[in-house]
C-alpha cells in the first residue's frame, strides 16, 4: 500500500493529503470547541503529564522503579507547587493589585516627564512632537494589558478556576502518567503500521523535551530578571520578573514583554526604564543565544518563519493554550511530513541512533 503511495508524484500526494488532513482537523476542532472546557482540561493534563514524565524517565534510567519514581516526582511537584502557592502567589497578586491601582498615577507621571522632555526639545530647538507618540503608546499599552488580562483570566477560569476542574486535571494527569502508554497505543492504533509507533514516539519525545526545557529556561529567566529588577530597585520586581519568565514559555514573546514593562517604567522614570530595558535585554540575549541552544539544540527543527506562523495559528484557534503547544505540534507535523517525503533517510537516521 505504502509502496504504491510513494510511487505517486509528490504534487498528487500533497493534493490528496492536504484536503483530508484539513477536513479532519477542522471537524476535530469543531468537536473540541463544542465540548469545552473538556478539551482545554485534557490538553492541560496532557502537558502536565509530559512534563512530569520526563524526570520519571530520568530516574528510571538510573535504576529507580517507575512506581517509586512516580511517587517521588509527584511529591516533589506537590511541595514545589505548595511553596509557590503559599509564598510567591500572594506576593505576586498583591503586587499586581498595587500595580493596577497605581496605573493612573503612572500615566500622570509619564505625562509630567513628557512635558519636561518637550520643554527640553523647545530649548534645544528640536522640532519633535512627543505628545501624539506618548498618547498612542499609552493607549496601545492599555489595550494590550486589558487583552492579555482577559485571555489569562479566561484560560485560568476555564481550566483551574474551579475546584472541580482542578481535581479533573490532577486526576487525569496521574492517570496519563501511570497508564499513558496504553492510552496512546489505543488512540494511535487507528493509524496504519509503522506510522502509529513513529508518530507516537515523535509526539512523546518532542513534547517531553520541549516543555521540560522550556520550564527550566522559564525558571532561570524568572529568577535572573527578578534579581535585575531588585538590584535596580524597581517597584513590583517580583511581578515583572515572573511575567517575563512565564512568557519565555512562548518563543519570541519575552522580548515583547520586556518592551512593555520597560515602557511602563519609563513613564515613572525615564532613566530607570532605559536601564531596565538594556539589562533585561542582555539577560534575554544570554538566554536566547547561550542557554536555549545548549538545552534546546535543534530539537524543533523549525525555521523561525514557520515558528511565527505556527504561533499565529495556535493563538488564533486556541488562545494562550494554543500558543503553548503550537511549536512542538508544528515540529511533530514537520517530522511526519519529512518521514512521508523521505522515508529512506529517516530509517537510516533511526538505525544510526539505535547503533
Amino acid at each position: 500500500m505504502f509502496n504504491s503511495w510513494y510511487k505517486l508524484p509528490s504534487w498528487l500526494r500533497l493534493s490528496i493529503s492536504f484536503p483530508l488532513l484539513f477536513l479532519n482537523g477542522w471537524l476535530l476542532f469543531i468537536l473540541i470547541s463544542y465540548l469545552e472546557p473538556l478539551g482545554t482540561i485534557l490538553t492541560t493534563a496532557t502537558l502536565l503529564a509530559f512534563l512530569v514524565d520526563f524526570p520519571i524517565r530520568i530516574l528510571e534510567q538510573r535504576g529507580v522503579r517507575r512506581g517509586l519514581a512516580t511517587i517521588f516526582v509527584f511529591l516533589m511537584a506537590l511541595i514545589i507547587i505548595g511553596l509557590i502557592a503559599f509564598i510567591l502567589v500572594p506576593i505576586i497578586i498583591d503586587q499586581l493589585s498595587q500595580f493596577l491601582n497605581s496605573f493612573p498615577q503612572l500615566l500622570e507621571s509619564g505625562d509630567n516627564q513628557l512635558q519636561s522632555l518637550k520643554q527640553w526639545a523647545i530649548a534645544k530647538k528640536i522640532p519633535l512632537d512627543f505628545q501624539g507618540i506618548i498618547n498612542q503608546l499609552a493607549e496601545k499599552l492599555s489595550i494590550i494589558l486589558k487583552s492579555l488580562g482577559d485571555q489569562v483570566l479566561g484560560f485560568v477560569g476555564g481550566t483551574i478556576g474551579t475546584v472541580i476542574n482542578s481535581l479533573f486535571i490532577l486526576i487525569l494527569t496521574v492517570f496519563l502518567v501511570l497508564m499513558g502508554e496504553q492510552v496512546w497505543a489505543g488512540l494511535f492504533s487507528f493509524i496504519p503500521q509503522p506510522w502509529d509507533v513513529k508518530m507516537r514516539e515523535s509526539l512523546r519525545k518532542t513534547f517531553e523535551k520541549y516543555f521540560a526545557t522550556q520550564a527550566i529556561l522559564a525558571g532561570i529567566v524568572c529568577v535572573a530578571q527578578t534579581i535585575v529588577f531588585l538590584i535596580l530597585q524597581v517597584p513590583y520586581a517580583l511581578l515583572f520578573g515572573f511575567v517575563i519568565g512565564i512568557t519565555t514559555l512562548i518563543p519570541y514573546t519575552s522580548g515583547f514583554t520586556i518592551l512593555i514593562i520597560s515602557s511602563l517604567l519609563m513613564f515613572q522614570d525615564l532613566k530607570l526604564g532605559l536601564t531596565a530595558l538594556v539589562l533585561t535585554l542582555i539577560v534575554g540575549q544570554i538566554n536566547d543565544n547561550i542557554l536555549s541552544p545548549k538545552l534546546m539544540g535543534g530539537m524543533t527543527g523549525l525555521n523561525p518563519v514557520w515558528i511565527v506562523i505556527s504561533l499565529f495559528i495556535g493563538g488564533r484557534f486556541a488562545g494562550i493554550l494554543g500558543l503553548l503547544i503550537a511549536v512542538p505540534l508544528a515540529s511533530v507535523i514537520k517530522t511526519t511530513i519529512d518521514t512521508l517525503r523521505h522515508p529512506e533517510s529517516v530509517d537510516e537516521e533511526e538505525s544510526r541512533d539505535n547503533s
